[in-house]
């Protein structure tokens, strides 16, 4: 049977066994939230060049229709 000391000092290391969890936790809680601003950060930016890039392909194409030849040449037969 453990005496009174053994069970304390088990006592002990188990609280701060449980302690260094917590600390690890929250040490990855804050890397996983910095990840997550970056991540945003990356979508935004992604989205702007993308919006950029849509508008102009599409203003290209429009100009490619007002030539009337659709980028092509036209050949006479």
């Amino acid at each position: 049977m453990a005496t009174l000391k053994e069970r304390a000092d088990r006592h002990d290391r188990e609280i701060a066994a449980i302690r260094k969890l917590i600390l690890t936790g929250m040490k990855m809680l804050v890397a996983n939230e910095k990840q997550i601003r970056e991540n945003d950060r990356l979508i935004r930016e992604n989205s702007r060049q993308i919006q950029e890039t849509s508008s102009r392909d599409l203003q290209a194409f429009i100009r490619s229709l007002r030539r009337g030849t659709n980028g092509h040449t036209r050949s006479i037969h």
